[in-house]
């Protein structure tokens, strides 16, 4: 604050040196203000209380006359207090950010009763999530509905849980508790496929679904019952399939019944292993291959129809006669009539 130099006289050769000092004046032209730093802080969720934050400051520049300032909160908060003097920050609430938010706001008023000045500003408390809440589904149970012909890698449901945590901590992941090799479940989507061909004996089906949160052993968990939709009637004629009889003598090819639907989309097959029958793969009607003597012949025979669906390039196949074991198959009973 103080500078100095010299003046060097030179009259008729005759030097004179002079030395002046020059003093810089502080004039009171910055206003007292918050210091920013002490006006914003970041703790962690579940903290403990009470808990010291830190203390509000002032910066004065000029530095020319005391002050005497009193902090206070605008409106009064059971979730902090102040010291009036001091303005250390104390925080008597446990906070949690899934609650409380991502930050919390207070307005600030510090009063120099000296100089009858204020200043106002706000206080501003972030709150770090930690990772402490698990996954949550929306309910305890789901109920859908799927068609027994619903394709093979398709997805018929995504169940998803809910994290109260912010996205980088709270990835969840599903895992299918029952085991089933009809259905999957990906670990990361939620997302539930149809693996196999539903079975026609299969009427309903319940998967117990898990999710986990990473990194802490928080888990939810669900039920998903599924119903299973007959849709059969889409390739054949339902209403045919205890009308397939046929007369004793008949010649061989004549017509017993028609199970089937005229499309060209469809493709009927007939697994009979005696050899006795014929399917129209046209239309699933059934024919005989050998004439039959009631006295001789059984009254009924048991023999499935398998459809393939040109669309969609899938062909039934039965692994056991009379259990029908994948879709698009239909048994039905064909008697023997005495004339």
């Amino acid at each position: 604050h103080f500078y100095s130099f010299s003046i060097i006289l030179e009259p008729n050769e005759l030097y004179c040196t002079l030395s002046i000092i020059i003093k810089l004046i502080n004039i009171n032209d910055n206003p007292i203000i918050f210091d920013q730093k002490s006006l914003i802080y970041t703790i962690n969720e579940n903290n403990l209380i009470p808990y010291y934050i830190g203390r509000i400051q002032l910066i004065d520049l000029d530095q020319l006359f005391s002050y005497e300032y009193k902090y206070y909160l605008k409106n009064i908060s059971s979730q902090i207090s102040i010291d009036l003097t001091t303005g250390s920050i104390i925080l008597f609430d446990k906070l949690d950010r899934e609650i409380h938010g991502e930050k919390l706001q207070y307005e600030i008023i510090a009063i120099d009763n000296i100089n009858q000045k204020k200043l106002i500003d706000v206080l501003i408390i972030n709150i770090n999530d930690l990772n402490d809440h698990g996954p949550i589904f929306e309910k305890d149970f789901y109920q859908i509905n799927i068609n027994k012909s619903s394709q093979i890698g398709s997805i018929i449901f995504q169940i998803i849980a809910l994290s109260y945590d912010p996205i980088m901590n709270g990835n969840i992941s599903y895992y299918l508790i029952n085991s089933s090799s009809i259905f999957s479940i990906d670990k990361y989507t939620g997302n539930i496929y149809l693996n196999e061909y539903i079975p026609s004996i299969i009427t309903n089906f319940t998967l117990i679904i898990e999710a986990i949160e990473d990194g802490i052993n928080l888990i939810d968990r669900t039920n998903v019952f599924i119903s299973i939709i007959n849709d059969d009637y889409i390739f054949f004629k339902l209403e045919n399939l205890n009308q397939c009889f046929i007369d004793e003598n008949k010649l061989n090819g004549t017509n017993i019944c028609t199970i089937g639907k005229d499309s060209i989309d469809f493709i009927y097959y007939l697994i009979d292993p005696m050899n006795l029958f014929d399917v129209l793969s046209n239309n699933g009607t059934i024919i005989n291959r050998k004439i039959f003597d009631y006295e001789r012949d059984k009254h009924k025979y048991n023999v499935t129809i398998i459809v393939q669906d040109r669309k969609n390039q899938v062909m039934k196949k039965v692994l056991e006669y009379k259990l029908i074991t994948h879709r698009y198959a239909l048994v039905t009973w064909i008697s023997i009539y005495k004339l």
